[in-house]
């Protein structure tokens, strides 16, 4: 017989073979097509250096910049996070890219256009402020004001239904007239 503590361990361990696949063909969808941690999907990124040009910013102005863009590998994570923390080799050889490009006397917005070039709008890890992609800017606040507004609006209607059902309305009171005058003249001398 087995016990609950083996049980429960093959268990888990059946599940996480299950799942490891599936979690794996799920993390390879999230970078490059096709592309794998081993920098099978690397695209250079050159342009000729300026005539003239040095270094165009600092090393923390070069991080902001690899901040900005994302790793193709499927980490999902940014260029300078991935270089520095995972066994990946598209992020060293996009480093090395920016580095050129900072030293070829670029700017930041010349080397960001320069990956999107190459690699498309994927390579950003924050879409574009301009045209349709304002749409993944606004839709969310959009959604919570449009909630917030119709939340209010529920709530000022029940409230109005909750008032409504607890006054009696003058025309459903089963009363005679005579009684009705007896009932008001009760209430104006308590009233005074």
């Amino acid at each position: 017989m087995i016990s609950r503590r083996a049980f429960l361990h093959r268990a888990a361990v059946g599940a996480a073979a299950m799942a490891a696949p599936q979690a794996l063909s799920a993390q390879q969808a999230t970078g490059l097509p096709g592309a794998t941690m081993t920098g099978d999907g690397y695209l250079p990124v050159r342009l000729e250096p300026k005539p003239g040009a040095g270094p165009s910013m600092t090393p923390d102005e070069r991080d902001a910049v690899e901040r900005r863009i994302a790793c193709p590998c499927p980490c999902t994570l940014d260029i300078f996070t991935c270089r520095t923390s995972m066994p990946c080799e598209f992020s060293p050889a996009i480093h090395r890219d920016v580095m050129a490009l900072v030293e070829g006397g670029y700017s930041a917005p010349e080397i960001i256009d320069a990956f999107v070039a190459t690699y498309g709008e994927a390579i950003l890890l924050l879409p574009r402020k301009q045209g349709f992609n304002w749409a993944g800017y606004l839709t969310p606040f959009a959604a919570i004001g449009g909630g917030a507004v119709l939340i209010l609006t529920l709530l000022r209607k029940w409230q109005r239904q909750a008032l409504a059902a607890e006054v009696p309305q003058a025309d459903s009171i089963d009363a005679t007239p005579d009684e009705l005058a007896r009932l008001d003249a009760a209430l104006r001398n308590d009233a005074r």
